[in-house]
């Protein structure tokens, strides 16, 4: 390794735009665009003539430059459309120069000269015209340091629009100093045209500008000449994991990149994290999960975080096992997204990985997600419990997470079948990661205030006719903003209610899940009031308050606290009674005996029982201790999830036969739906995989609980012919 010429700024942009510098696979991504003062600021040490380090390069043979996957360097970087390098594509052998060190400095010289960058704007939406305005470098004739300022030279990244703005200052675009052949006369020109003559910094500044790039020998280099690669990976690792230069996934990345064989590890990797996040509703899933579930999945030992997992021979398997693991996690994130959960409503993302490697061992395809089959169904309903459970209960997600991901994966690999809810939960309780909630944990769900990521996952566990697919909000059931101070004060409320009524508000008993129409009409309209004029017809009107546990609200604030506190113990029973034993434990028998063990791992929706299935455990003979019953917006009625039991097992107790004609009133007119062999609701040439969704989809509502909605013809409501009511 051998010390080089230093170059200049512009001969060394030169070889970038010639594709002569290229980045190799190893090397992480523009990280710097997400911290432009970095980049200002190294601007700013070259006009001061401060070195900027030195650089290392790799000199790549015509004969090894097909050999290896090297990238370009960015130019134009966009946080929505171009974050990522584009590949560079050798179509001849030639000669490469590989930067292993100083990437980000050259990157930031190439952008602030010849590119831009573009974010998006606070508060915008991302589909939204103008949410990414470009900026390209300028830097401010006019600016003269104080001796508070850390700079001497001001260079920001604007938009056209913003430099013309200039106020007090004189913006000039950086990279058209690369235009000047000369710091003469062609800069007095400039400066004499725009009228800054009396400025003693224009000058100067642009002088100084146009010597830093053209003439001095600022990039400072060693240049390796190794072409074997894993040496040179030795080299990168011990240049790059001494400071803050890599981050661990970054350096871990490069050496997985370096060690994949059958593909691109960056390209694939990158590739699967963008199209998880943008898994609708959205989601925001790092690389450094996707490393970690590639370990954990594959059945690689030591999962750590940390070079020694990266060995050439873990990464051969990972590299073999790519497509499943990647299929794996697509999977399990739609499985998240059909749960309700998003960005904004999934505090503990590493969820994903314990369901991807459920999803993995199993076999299970794209299909479990949406499968109708009652045993999938049910097996589903097992998974989103503990997934609610593990974001409820604080600590599960946190530290220790490596040991508790090696108990999990021993748990599912260890059986076969459906998700092995008791072992899992008997290793995470060894761990001390119990999911058992006492008392004060019961008491810390109810007072969780509005914004806390876990509220959505709170919701949905209480009120499971939703269907969280859907657009709901996070509604205050008394508006905030009509508790003001001033406001309660004008209504006349006690001065020493106020502060009460304005901290309750903000928590559990005053919040519901509300759909997007419904919450956008309500806006800061009393529930009571909003609830006369959306319902007119009372029994509707009932049906909806009783659906979100709000019989007898108030008309005004008057009385909010004592409407709170009969909320909160309403929830409180329920929360105890959903985060006990009793559904969890029938829900746990039921989908065992329901679902055959297969000698290897397969789909579960290719498991099928051949013969009738059995009467669920826990039923004797035709009596069982139903769970409460619940109450929905459309007719009230017991939820399906509290019992679990769908409509073919009632076809298999005999309750119900095919071709049987379910009927539902709504706003005056008849509903039917028919029911087929495989349990679901056929109308109009469409097929509804469950009660409820037959009932959304007929009566045009947000959501409701069909089990309360369609009845025989007779007049029985399906809800009563499940077991334990009234038979």
């Amino acid at each position: 390794m051998a010390y080089q010429t230093p170059l200049t700024i512009k001969e060394t942009l030169e070889k970038i735009s010639q594709r002569s510098f290229v980045l190799p696979a190893i090397q992480r991504e523009l990280v710097w665009a997400q911290e432009p003062e970095r980049m200002t600021k190294l601007f700013d040490s070259l006009l001061r003539g401060y070195p900027i380090g030195t650089f290392l390069f790799w000199r790549v043979t015509p004969e090894n430059s097909r050999s290896f996957h090297f990238y370009e360097f960015m130019r134009e970087w966009h946080e929505l459309k171009q974050r990522h390098n584009e590949r560079l594509h050798v179509s001849t052998p030639r000669e490469l120069t590989a930067i292993l060190d100083g990437q980000q400095r050259l990157t930031s010289l190439n952008v602030g000269l010849y590119g831009s960058l573009a974010h998006k704007l606070p508060n915008r939406r991302r589909d939204s015209a103008g949410a990414y305005p470009e900026k390209r470098l300028f830097v401010d004739l006019k600016f003269e340091p104080s001796e508070d300022d850390d700079v001497h030279y001001r260079f920001e990244f604007l938009t056209d629009e913003q430099a013309r703005r200039s106020g007090e200052s004189h913006w000039y675009r950086v990279g058209d100093i690369l235009d000047l052949e000369e710091p003469g006369e062609p800069v007095y020109d400039y400066v004499e045209r725009h009228a800054l003559t009396g400025n003693r910094n224009a000058f100067r500044v642009l002088s100084r500008l146009w010597k830093a790039v053209h003439e001095d020998g600022v990039v400072s280099y060693f240049e390796e000449k190794q072409q074997d690669l894993s040496k040179v990976l030795d080299i990168f690792v011990r240049v790059n994991s001494g400071g803050i230069a890599l981050t661990k996934s970054d350096l871990l990345l490069s050496i997985a990149t370096a060690q994949f064989t059958l593909r691109d590890a960056r390209e694939e990797i990158h590739r699967l994290v963008d199209d998880l996040n943008a898994t609708q509703p959205g989601f925001k899933i790092t690389k450094d999960l996707v490393l970690k579930a590639g370990l954990v999945l594959t059945d690689i030992s030591d999962i750590g975080f940390r070079v020694e997992s990266f060995t050439a021979d873990n990464m051969k398997i990972l590299d073999s096992q790519w497509e499943d693991v990647e299929d794996a996690l697509r999977t399990g994130v739609h499985l998240l997204a059909s749960f309700g959960f998003s960005e904004s409503t999934l505090p503990a993302s590493s969820v994903l990985i314990p369901l991807a490697d459920y999803i993995h061992s199993r076999g299970l395809t794209s299909s479990y997600v949406t499968s109708a089959v009652p045993a999938v169904r049910a097996d589903r309903e097992r998974v989103r419990s503990w997934t609610i459970r593990t974001i409820l209960r604080p600590g599960v997600w946190g530290s220790g997470l490596d040991g508790l991901l090696r108990s999990l994966h021993q748990c599912i690999s260890e059986t076969s079948g459906a998700f092995p809810l008791d072992a899992i939960e008997t290793a995470m309780a060894r761990r001390g990661k119990s999911l058992a909630f006492d008392d004060a944990l019961i008491d810390d769900l109810l007072d969780t205030p509005y914004k806390h990521k876990r509220m959505f996952a709170l919701q949905t566990l209480l009120y499971d006719w939703v269907d969280p697919r859907n657009q709901f909000h996070i509604d205050h059931i008394f508006p905030r903003s009509l508790s003001t101070a001033a406001r309660l004060r004008a209504q006349g409320v006690s001065a020493s209610a106020v502060d009460d009524i304005r901290d309750k508000v903000e928590r559990l008993a005053n919040l519901q899940l509300m759909s997007g129409p419904e919450n956008s009409q309500k806006r800061a309209q009393l529930p009571a009031t909003w609830a006369r004029e959306h319902f007119p017809d009372a029994a509707a009107r009932e049906a909806w308050l009783a659906g979100h546990d709000l019989h007898g609200i108030p008309e005004d604030f008057h009385a909010f606290l004592g409407f709170y506190e009969r909320r909160r113990s309403i929830l409180r029973r329920r929360l105890v009674e959903l985060l006990g034993g009793y559904t969890r434990d029938g829900a746990t028998h039921n989908i065992e005996t329901r679902l055959p063990r297969p000698t290897k791992p397969q789909a579960l929706e290719d498991s099928r029982p051949r013969t009738p299935s059995p009467p669920l455990p826990g039923w004797s003979g035709e009596t069982a201790p139903p769970a409460p019953p619940r109450y929905s917006p459309l007719y009230g009625g017991a939820s399906k999830r509290s019992y679990g039991v769908g409509v073919s097992d009632l076809l298999a107790l005999g309750r119900l036969q095919p071709g049987a004609t379910l009927r539902g009133r709504y706003h005056g007119q008849t509903i039917s739906v028919t029911v087929s062999a495989d349990g679901r609701l056929e109308a109009g040439g469409k097929s509804y995989s469950s009660p409820s969704a037959a009932a959304v989809a007929l009566t045009h509502q947000p959501s409701a609980n069909g089990w309360i909605f369609w009845h025989t013809e007779d007049g029985t409501r399906i809800a009563d012919l499940r077991p334990g009511f009234g038979t």
